[in-house]
């Protein structure tokens, strides 16, 4: 009990300082947003014990759920960048996990083993996605079905359908040099991954937004000019 009481202030002091803060850094107030903010200290200073132990209940019941979420995720290979042998392993791959985004890569093609140095970083940190990759050479009818010709080609799945293909390295900013961060965001902007917060500070400092990356420039399929990179094909 004092563990979840001592989560709830630490809780409550959050909210509360945010609310202050916000105030604090804003030159330019509404009155409307003053008065907002107003209600929301005052509700939280309202705040009796009776609603204190709901607020606990909830948030234990939240940590439970999150942590069988993790554990499910987990058990199908979450959180690890992993190589799926052949066309067998990637449908069941797909029948399990949520959201995949699975590198089709040439070991001969350089920007492939720059894509799969940033996937492994990203597979710990984000357990909602599972980060795979697949020789794209050993699977032929995978990639004709799939329209996958351009290497490195990054497919999005979610309930097991293909949402978007990012191929080469045009919504990162078009550069070799793009932090993990940045993929990620890519990634969370296609609905296959989360993202918290503004976007990655590489974006920002080049004056990035969804027309930099692409995210408009190019069709549901789209990502890139594919004569800059390898093509499946040649």
């Amino acid at each position: 009990m004092f563990e979840g009481c001592n989560v709830v202030s630490h809780w409550y002091l959050e909210v509360r300082w945010r609310v202050f803060d916000h105030n604090a850094t804003t030159p330019l107030r509404s009155h409307v947003n003053v008065h907002k903010q107003d209600e929301t200290i005052q509700a939280l200073d309202d705040m009796g014990e009776d609603d204190f132990e709901r607020l606990r209940e909830r948030r234990r019941i939240e940590l439970e759920k999150h942590m069988r979420q993790v554990q499910e995720w987990k058990h199908h290979d979450h959180g690890r960048f992993m190589e799926l042998g052949d066309q067998s392993e990637f449908f069941d791959a797909v029948k399990h996990s949520k959201m995949m985004a699975i590198h089709f890569y040439r070991p001969t093609t350089k920007r492939c083993a720059i894509l799969d140095s940033r996937m492994e970083k990203l597979a710990p940190k984000h357990l909602e996605t599972r980060y795979c990759k697949i020789n794209a050479e050993k699977c032929p009818y995978l990639c004709e079905k799939l329209d996958v010709h351009v290497m490195p080609t990054l497919l999005l799945v979610k309930d097991s359908k293909t949402v978007h293909q990012i191929r080469g390295f045009d919504e990162m900013g078009g550069t070799d040099d793009f932090h993990e961060d940045v993929l990620a965001w890519v990634i969370s902007a296609h609905q296959c991954g989360s993202w918290e917060g503004e976007p990655p500070h590489q974006l920002q400092e080049r004056g990035g937004g969804v027309n930099c990356v692409g995210l408009k420039c190019f069709g549901k399929r789209g990502g890139g000019r594919d004569d800059e990179y390898d093509s499946d094909y040649d």
